[in-house]
């Protein structure tokens, strides 16, 4: 009964607030909204078609099958195994995998969730630029070429892959 109540509430101060609104308006602003979801969609798509390319290339490279690029669990865990020595690569690739999941399958998070996601994607980043340093070391380039495959991840893979650098092995070496 108090859901039922809640939800009238919520209609009639919606209705009150879309009063004066013109369909047209309404289109216009629908209109933005699926451009601008086509746009992030595309550059979505147009990022992982990149990033299969780049780490097929980068996997062969490593003496890795290249179509182990396409599943993307499988691929985060191969190129882990390619910078962390023994079951370091498993485990960050299970932290990352679980970091994943939580802050995308939360709906309604309270105060401690929050935080708990907030930690978590802080965590996430720096797990993530760490195996880009190091997967910039498995390649014989240094920490700059680590930065730039951080911040322009497919760019940098594409670099990695098709120009000359040779896979070294993994930093611990």
């Amino acid at each position: 009964m108090l859901f039922a109540t809640a939800m009238a509430e919520e209609t009639a101060e919606l209705s009150q607030t879309l009063e004066g609104v013109t369909a047209e308006e309404v289109m216009v602003a629908g209109s933005i909204i699926g451009a601008m979801l086509g746009v992030f969609l595309t550059l979505g798509i147009v990022y992982f078609i990149l990033r299969v390319i780049a780490d097929w290339k980068i996997f062969t490279k490593a003496g890795v099958a290249g179509w182990k690029s396409l599943i993307p669990f499988l691929c985060d865990y191969e190129e882990y195994k390619l910078c962390w020595k023994g079951s370091l690569g498993l485990v960050a690739a299970i932290c990352l995998a679980f970091i994943n999941y939580v802050t995308t399958r939360v709906k309604s998070p309270n105060n401690g969730m929050v935080i708990l996601m907030g930690v978590l994607a802080i965590l996430g980043l720096v797990l993530s630029f760490i195996q880009s340093q190091r997967l910039s070391k498995a390649f014989g380039k240094g920490a700059g070429f680590g930065v730039g495959l951080f911040l322009l991840g497919p760019i940098f893979r594409l670099i990695l892959g098709f120009g000359s650098a040779r896979y070294v092995g993994h930093p611990d070496r």
